[in-house]
C-alpha cells in the first residue's frame, strides 16, 4: 500500500525573507467626489489623518527596517505616521507617483466629461491602451513602477518594509506579483488606508493579504515580530 506523503507548505517555500506592506494613502482633501488626482499633489482629509495615524499605531509594536513613499504630498503625510514612532523618516520615490492623468489632474469625473465628451467612455473600453493627453497608459506606469519595487525589494533581503504609495501603483505592483493582466487591474480592491502583506521566501514573493486593515495588522503581529532587521 502507497501513502501520500505531505509536505508542509513552509518547507516548500524555503527561509522567509523580507516583508513589505503596501499600503494605499489616506483619504484625499477632494474625495467627496470622484477625482483623477494622478500627480495632482492633493493633500489629505481629516478622515485621512485619522486613518493613517490609527494604522500607525498597529505598527507601533512592529520593527521596521525602512518606510518608503511616492513624493507626493497625500503618500508622504500617510508615511510620517507610520515612520515616526521607529524615528525613521519616509523615503520619496518619484517612480510610486500615481498614474499621470494629464489633462485631467485634478478634474471630477463630471468635469472630465463636460470637458472631453466621450473620452471617458474610451477609457474604460480600453483600459489597456487608453492614455489621456499628457498622461500614460497603464503598461508606462507599469514600466515605471515595477523596477522601482524590485531595487527597493533587492536592497532588503530581510526586515520589514512599508511602502505607501497610491491605487493604481499598488494594483501595478500586485498584478506584477500574482501575472494578472492589465485589463483585469480593478479585480484588486484598494480602498484608502488599505494595507496588503506580501510575504518573500527562497522561492519567491507570496501575497498574503490584499486590502486588509489595522486589526489585520494586528492579527498578524506576533510572527512579525519574529523577523529579523536588516
Amino acid at each position: 500500500m502507497r501513502f501520500l506523503t505531505l509536505i508542509p507548505d513552509s518547507a516548500m517555500k524555503g527561509a522567509p525573507g523580507c516583508r513589505i506592506y503596501l499600503i494605499r494613502h489616506g483619504e484625499t482633501a477632494n474625495a467627496g467626489r470622484v477625482c483623477f488626482n494622478g500627480h495632482f499633489d492633493v493633500g489629505l482629509s481629516p478622515r485621512g489623518t485619522r486613518q493613517l495615524e490609527e494604522l500607525g499605531e498597529s505598527f507601533r509594536d512592529i520593527p521596521l527596517s525602512a518606510v518608503y513613499s511616492s513624493d507626493l504630498q497625500r503618500t508622504r503625510l500617510s508615511a510620517a505616521p507610520i515612520a515616526r514612532p521607529h524615528g525613521l523618516s519616509p523615503i520619496p520615490c518619484p517612480e510610486l507617483r500615481e498614474l499621470s492623468f494629464g489633462d485631467w489632474e485634478g478634474l471630477s469625473i463630471e468635469e472630465v466629461e463636460k470637458r472631453y465628451p466621450g473620452q471617458l467612455e474610451k477609457r474604460l473600453s480600453d483600459i489597456e491602451n487608453f492614455s489621456v493627453t499628457g498622461g500614460e497608459t497603464f503598461e508606462q506606469l507599469r514600466a515605471r513602477v515595477t523596477p522601482k519595487f524590485e531595487d527597493i525589494v533587492a536592497r532588503h533581503a530581510q526586515g520589514n518594509l512599508v511602502i505607501v504609495a497610491h491605487g493604481g501603483v499598488n494594483r501595478v505592483i500586485l498584478a506584477h506579483l500574482l501575472d494578472i493582466p492589465v485589463k483585469h487591474f480593478f479585480r484588486i480592491q484598494q480602498d484608502y488606508g488599505g494595507v496588503n502583506i506580501i510575504q518573500y521566501y527562497e522561492t519567491g514573493p507570496v501575497v498574503e493579504l490584499i486590502g486588509g486593515g489595522p486589526l489585520s495588522i494586528n492579527a498578524t503581529a506576533p510572527s512579525i515580530r519574529k523577523t529579523p532587521l536588516q
